[in-house]
């Protein structure tokens, strides 16, 4: 009995795929995953959302690539609101992520 022949992958399936997230260019605080790869869960599995990664992972690259256009800080300096350092829940302005996102296209 012979196997059935493995088919290549059509090119237009292959480009059609979705775009890495350019906050995997930094490693994630929260799982610790490195820069280029998928966050984890904590029971050590790949995230299921590919396009998804942690909400640390995605403050962590706001923080390093953009300028925050609500407290004026430049890239790398973590957001504040009047000098005091913003709480663990919502560490960088939403206006921040929007710069990040803009930066990316």
């Amino acid at each position: 009995m012979t196997q059935p022949r493995q088919a290549t992958m059509p090119a237009a399936l292959r480009q059609g795929r979705p775009p890495r997230h350019p906050a995997l260019g930094v490693r994630c605080p929260h799982c610790a995953a490195a820069p280029d790869t998928r966050c984890t869960t904590r029971a050590g599995r790949t995230r299921v959302q590919r396009l998804d990664p942690c909400p640390a992972r995605l403050a962590a690259h706001a923080t390093a690539v953009a300028v925050c256009p609500t407290c004026q800080v430049t890239p790398g300096t973590p957001c504040h609101d009047d000098g005091i350092q913003r709480p663990d829940s919502s560490p960088v302005h939403h206006r921040r992520y929007q710069e990040a996102q803009e930066d990316a296209a």
